[in-house]
């Protein structure tokens, strides 16, 4: 029974297994058993059939998938897994020492990598599938030296109890922390020797931050713990409200701006809507009986997406409810025996197809058959050379660090060179030099944190200067203040609100958006909608309107010069004043299409008079903002027309969405990315080899652009910066996902929408623009990491992993694996009705030594089961509703919500 009398019900057969599980919102599972008691079937809320076979022992020896793709585990005789065979028949094989620690794991293509450890069990020795070998070194029984394949060193100082105390990287630059007696942190000092510090209260809440700069935030909560009141660095206050009966977030509110938030029967976000003043905007969700997300509404579209049994997305209806006539885009997907994206059709028609070798490493891209590229790749399976369709042929190679060392591109047999890029780094990795062959030789410098302090490039030399807290400062003024101005703060953004740079000002609205810009008397106009998202730019010269699906993402940019009829003149003049106009300002309609976070295409109608109007497909490596390849077509996409249903009964035999198939159109020109080591790109190809496009940047991504005669002619450019950015020539800025970012600052114009979960300088981008990247806007991506990706790392703005099909581990271990888990409770033997721990696991008894139970005085006791996802979201929700009746204290033995 949950807070508000909604309920959970299990059924049980007569040996007490769980047959049934009905959730509150009425989805259903059920499982069965073999005469050992392990659940060798589980049918989902779906329908959706999995099975599983034991061994003798009881340890699990196959699962198979709703589509009867199988997977199989051999053990050793202590239990821990040797091998690993998938669905396509490729294997993995792990080996153990005699303490049953991994010592070799070779994957399916044969790269083995290995372990070693000393006479205590420690990890000493990496070496992985490249050879490259990092050591590791103890002292006092902690962890106190990584040495990495390039012979460089961190060092680590820790306390008694294993709390790290300093960091020293191989540039000795040293980060210290430091605790109270609770354990707490409450300093962090960097190498700048700035310092941020943390307040908590006696239950070991989080209730004030200070910065770099001396400013503060502050944390209120009510009595049980939940977070009432944020006061930003900047004085924002947001304030949360609950519901009484579920105890869930029910609203936010900052200024005048209020967003109401519900959630279904299982705490799924199911609505929320904004309002301020007679404004109001409403978005809705909906999920199937799994938890997956299959229906997106607002005002301006609707999305829906379909999933095959195994839970892969086979589907997509992409609705755009304000354009002229609705309009319908339909996206395909395939799948293969490891449930792996192969092939997308797009909505019209064009199908981009993806080949892989053991466990969905890319060999080759095609669009409509036709070879799009071919890659090699190392040990670490890294590309090392890429074979275009143009008949170009691009090298990498990589340092024994991980880091790409060399790009060289020219023809596949050799003889001509179109290009050369070599990178040399410092003994921390940071980016110092490019020798470009087409845009000679940059240099970059940076202060002890890691910030950009001067690029030199053929543009020139920038140099940069930032305050404590890492906004980056108007030098001149700067300069000016330093000499007369006794208080320091002159020269820090305290509320980290740019407000002058470089002889433009900035303005902003009570929730941190950037609403007007002046520079030389020039002023621009930002508008914003209640969720945050610019919705119309105004200048001098022109104005531009925007709309956003539920998820945000952007659906059209409108826009239009302004031009002044002359009374004077006949209509037709001013007609032709008006279209000569637009076209030299570039104003139009464009209308976008999405692939998950990535923009697909982009279409727009003829403009003029004797235009054809154009669609623009791009093509990214998987999983991935890396762009590889444009295909343009001069038309604008034909999408399907929405169909109406008012007045007769719905039919999917007759539905035009489920039963038209698109006959793709050709493709008239296309052109290959060639990007730098940061997923940047810096030149198009075109199909004769020869370079279409080239972008020479500044250091925070404001470009100098150069396009061939043929691009002019064909209407090819470029609007990709930095990865998962778009220009947009009238505004200057980037549409960057989530939010936009403004090249010739550096940074964001409005908030981080995950507010500190993506740092706490909520407009700042990255520490510098050469290593680092921000897809989402939201949050820093790592650096290029040694298997030549960069890290994805978590999304902070969830707050539980295990209630989003799109988190996949929380504490390490994965949400997705498909063996039985159980919730269970640890219990004072003193006192049976008093809870020491809520907590789940897929070990069952197994899950603590004899020692242990002992140690804490506590019995084991199973109280449900289901898959690991549910467990997970039933003990997030029991220490939640523990917290409640107790004061906000957590069991005695759980030491996180989670």
């Amino acid at each position: 029974m949950h807070a508000d009398g909604s309920e959970d019900r299990y059924d049980y057969d007569d040996q007490g297994s769980v047959i049934r599980h009905i959730r509150a919102d009425h989805s259903k599972t059920h499982f069965a058993y073999d005469d050992r008691r392990h659940p060798i079937k589980i049918r989902d809320a779906e329908g959706g059939l999995w099975l599983r076979d034991y061994d003798q022992k009881g340890n699990l020896v196959e699962t198979t998938d709703p589509l009867g793709n199988k997977t199989e585990f051999a053990y050793t005789p202590s239990g821990l897994v040797k091998a690993i065979k998938d669905a396509n028949g490729n294997e993995k094989k792990l080996a153990y020492n005699a303490a049953d620690q991994l010592i070799e794991y070779t994957d399916c293509s044969g790269k083995t990598s290995q372990w070693e450890y000393d006479d205590v069990g420690r990890l000493v020795l990496f070496t992985d599938a490249a050879g490259n070998k990092t050591t590791y070194a103890y002292k006092a029984g902690q962890l106190a030296k990584v040495t990495h394949p390039d012979n460089t060193e961190e060092r680590f100082e820790r306390d008694a109890e294993g709390r790290l105390l300093a960091h020293v990287d191989a540039l000795d630059r040293c980060t210290t922390w430091s605790y109270d007696a609770a354990g707490k942190l409450v300093e962090r000092v960097d190498a700048n020797e700035h310092s941020l510090r943390y307040r908590w209260d006696k239950l070991g809440r989080l209730i004030g931050l200070e910065n770099e700069n001396d400013s503060k935030a502050t944390f209120l909560y009510d009595p049980v713990g939940r977070l009432l009141e944020e006061k930003g660095f900047d004085g924002l206050v947001t304030r949360y409200q609950y519901d009484p009966d579920s105890g869930r977030l029910a609203s936010t509110q900052v200024g005048q701006r209020r967003i109401d938030i519900t959630f279904d029967a299982v705490g799924r976000l199911a609505s929320r809507t904004a309002r301020q003043g007679d404004q109001r905007q409403e978005e809705t969700f909906a999920y199937d009986g799994n938890g997956k997300l299959i229906q997106a509404i607002n005002a301006d579209s609707k999305l829906q997406w379909f999933h095959d049994e195994a839970g892969n997305l086979t589907r997509e209806h992409q609705y755009y409810l304000k354009t002229a006539v609705p309009m319908v885009a339909v996206w395909k997907h395939e799948y293969d025996a490891l449930n792996l994206r192969t092939a997308t059709i797009r909505p019209d028609g064009h199908k981009v197809s993806t080949l892989t070798y053991g466990s969905g490493h890319v060999l080759g891209m095609t669009l409509d058959q036709h070879e799009l590229l071919a890659y090699e790749r190392d040990a670490l399976h890294r590309e090392v050379v890429r074979h275009q369709g143009n008949q170009l042929m691009q090298t990498q190679a990589w340092d024994p660090a991980g880091r790409l060392q060399e790009q060289c591109l020219g023809s596949h047999d050799g003889k001509s060179t179109l290009l050369k890029r070599q990178y040399q780094y410092d003994a921390v990795g940071q980016l110092t030099d490019i020798h470009d062959t087409r845009r000679g030789h940059l240099a970059y410098q940076y202060d002890p944190v890691g910030r950009l302090l001067q690029a030199t490039s053929r543009l020139g030399v920038e140099t940069f200067a930032f305050d404590p807290a890492g906004n980056l400062l108007d030098q001149k003024t700067q300069e000016l203040n330093r000499p007369l101005e006794s208080d320091p703060r002159r020269n820090k953004l305290m509320d980290n609100l740019l407000r002058e740079y470089a002889g433009t000002h900035y303005q902003y609205d009570e929730r941190g958006n950037l609403i007007h810009r002046l520079h030389n008397g020039d002023k621009a106009r930002l508008t914003w909608d209640l969720f945050d998202r610019l919705v119309r730019f105004d200048d001098g010269k022109l104005s531009v309107a925007y709309s956003y699906d539920a998820l945000g993402r952007r659906l059209h940019k409108h826009s239009t010069a302004h031009h002044y009829d002359d009374p004077r003149a006949g209509s037709g003049w001013n007609q032709m004043q008006r279209a000569k106009r637009q076209r030299e300002l570039g104003c139009g309609y464009t209308l976008y299409g999405w692939d998950g976070d990535n923009l697909a295409w982009e279409s727009s109608p003829p403009q003029d008079e004797g235009e054809t109007g154009r669609t623009v497909h791009y093509l990214y490596e998987p999983d991935s903002f890396v762009p590889v390849a444009q295909a343009l077509r001069k038309a604008p996409i034909r999408l399907l027309r929405q169909p109406d249903w008012r007045g007769r009964e719905y039919d999917i035999d007759q539905d035009p969405l489920w039963q038209h198939e698109v006959k793709p159109q050709p493709i008239d020109s296309i052109a290959w990315y060639q990007c730098d080591h940061l997923g940047t790109p810096m030149e198009l190809t075109d199909h004769h080899g020869e370079v279409a496009w080239a972008g020479q940047y500044k250091a925070w991504g404001d470009v100098r652009e150069v396009r061939s005669e043929w691009a002019k002619q064909v209407g090819m450019s470029n609007p990709i910066r930095f990865q998962g950015q778009y220009h947009d020539h009238e505004t200057g800025l980037h549409y960057n996902r989530y939010r936009y970012y403004d090249p010739r600052v550096g940074r964001f114009v409005s908030q981080d929408p995950i507010s500190y979960g993506g740092g706490l300088n909520l407009f700042a981008y990255a520490p510098n623009p050469v290593e680092w990247i921000d897809p989402l806007g939201l949050w820093k991506g790592q650096p290029r990491q040694s298997n030549g990706r960069f890290g994805a790392g978590k999304d902070p703005s969830i707050p539980c992993p295990c209630e989003t099909e799109t988190s996949e581990k929380v504490h390490g271990n994965n949400l997705n694996t498909t063996a039985l888990a159980v919730g269970y409770t640890l219990r004072d033997r003193n006192d049976d009705e008093k809870i020491m721990k809520f907590g789940e696991t897929t070990m069952g008894t197994r899950r603590y030594t004899k020692a242990y139970l002992d140690k804490n005085n506590v019995n084991m006791q199973i109280e449900v089961s289901g898959t690991k996802r549910e467990m997970h979201a039933w003990q997030h929700r029991q220490i939640l509703d523990y917290k409640a009746h107790n004061g906000g204290g957590r069991p005695p033995l759980n030491k996180s919500d989670f």
